[in-house]
């Protein structure tokens, strides 16, 4: 393959899909690999039976992740659409990486940028569809398109492909809100490069006020739905109330931080002299774009770990500057590859392990459901879908109503909840032992054992997989009514 060949953008976005490709294909099939992903899927399949987010099934994510996974529900209610649909972000977001390392670097710095995303991604738990793997392209090919532009913006000329960077950042906020950052970075920056080409104020003020609308109209789309259907009060209450009201528990945070740092800074080491290599504008832009990549880190301090991966794309970008230099770039994405699969080590076997516990766990529930409807406390949230019930509440997710942080957050009282659920005598009832999450809200977990021990009997309790963890999920059923 010839140089010009491999520089090709269908060339590289291959190539990296194939990376994805290889690198995931050990996770396809498995439909309990991580929590979040799990409840984001299973939301996307209740959409397509009616449900509404904040309103049937609750939670503080923004809507368009729910319409995402409800787009790929009309594929296939399969978690393998989920995360074939997560394997093409990824690689779609290392092209964008190398398409922007391209501009400075040759044809390998700018494809070993794309691959250092894609190695990267498993050790910040982001081997399957956690929201940044969905969210970080639209922030890369924002950046993509305003990057280019920039040569236009110094000359005083506005392209399209600014408006449309700027509608794609503002998807990327209705899949992530902490994206806004990175979005505002974007149009500063725009608003920056054309402001030194000696426009007029007033010009500039009305492209600047263009691209501000542009960035919010996919967020005041859904904002104005909810207040058309009356479900105003719900949605604030997701979007906003319930993040300010969930304050970090900062012992815990602070450790979190801590591992959150080692896991970011074999990528960081490189990165960080890859800076160097780069020319002033270039530096500049990648720089400001990792500070507001970290202030949206920062905004949200609870830093579980793949709160991180949306710091990968530009440091990955930066890492051009050294992954560009032949043999020293060659043994930095060596480096990266051996450390990645020593930390998120392939797992082959797994996906057909957690396969047959969930299974196990479906077919126990559908045994011995009794006559009543199903609780999910502290379970996987997939099993209301694969075992046909209903949701008994709209705190589906499993530390809604378990876990203490998470008490009194929704529009609806985590304790009179759990009262009303256990009023209708749930026929079974499955709940993690121990519980998976803590501080545990003793309130409701002391509720519902009292209910299994007073009127169900212990079936069974199984080892159930995730990629990084083992739970031991109890199934109470054949309850008395």
């Amino acid at each position: 393959m010839s140089n010009r060949a491999a520089l090709h953008p269908a060339w590289l976005f291959l190539v990296l899909l194939l990376v994805a490709a290889v690198l995931r294909f050990d996770t396809f099939g498995d439909p309990n690999m991580h929590g979040d992903e799990v409840f984001y899927q299973t939301v996307g399949v209740a959409m397509h039976h009616g449900a509404l987010p904040y309103v049937d099934v609750w939670d503080r994510k923004p809507f368009g992740l729910f319409a995402l996974s409800w787009l790929i529900a009309a594929f296939s209610t399969s978690m393998l659409a989920y995360q074939i649909a997560a394997a093409l972000f990824a690689g779609g977001t290392a092209w964008a990486i190398a398409m922007i390392a391209r501009q400075w670097t040759g044809a390998s710095g700018a494809l070993l940028a794309g691959a250092a995303y894609l190695l990267w991604l498993a050790p910040l738990q982001g081997y399957g569809g956690q929201s940044p793997v969905f969210y970080n392209l639209f922030i890369a090919l924002a950046a993509l398109l305003v990057f280019r532009a920039s040569p236009q913006l110094r000359k005083g000329q506005v392209p399209s492909s600014v408006y449309m960077a700027m509608l794609i950042a503002g998807c990327g906020i209705t899949i992530k809100t902490t994206a806004l950052f990175e979005a505002c970075f974007l149009g500063l920056y725009a608003v920056w490069v054309l402001w030194r080409s000696g426009i007029g104020v007033p010009q500039l003020l009305k492209f600047a006020a263009q691209w501000a609308v542009i960035g919010a109209v996919p967020a005041l789309i859904i904002a104005g739905s909810y207040w058309s259907m009356g479900y105003w009060a719900e949605y604030w209450q997701a979007m906003v109330a319930a993040n300010l009201d969930k304050p970090p528990h900062w012992p815990t945070s602070l450790i979190r931080l801590k591992i959150m740092a080692i896991a970011v800074a074999p990528v960081a080491l490189i990165a960080l002299p890859g800076l160097a290599f780069l020319k002033p504008a270039p530096r500049a832009f990648v720089l400001a774009w990792l500070a507001s990549a970290l202030i949206g880190l920062f905004a949200v301090p609870n830093f579980y770990i793949h709160y991180a991966l949306p710091l990968l794309v530009p440091l990955c970008v930066a890492a051009s500057g050294v992954l560009a230099r032949g043999i020293v770039g060659f043994g930095a994405i060596a480096f990266l590859a051996i450390l990645s699969l020593t930390i998120a080590p392939l797992q082959p076997g797994h996906a057909a392990q957690s396969r047959a516990a969930i299974d196990r766990l479906e077919l126990s529930i559908r045994t011995h459901i009794g006559k009543g409807p199903l609780l999910l406390y502290d379970a996987p949230p997939q099993l209301y879908m694969r075992t046909g019930q209903p949701f008994t509440t709209p705190l589906v997710f499993p530390t809604h109503l378990s876990h203490l942080i998470e008490k009194e957050v929704s529009h609806l009282s985590t304790l009179a909840e759990t009262k009303r659920v256990l009023s209708l005598r749930p026929g079974a009832v499955v709940i993690a032992v121990p519980p998976r999450n803590g501080p545990i809200n003793e309130e409701t977990h002391q509720l519902v054992l009292a209910y299994v021990g007073s009127n169900c009997r212990l079936i069974e309790v199984v080892p159930t997989f995730e990629r990084q963890r083992t739970d031991m999920i109890a199934i109470w059923g054949d309850c008395a009514r």
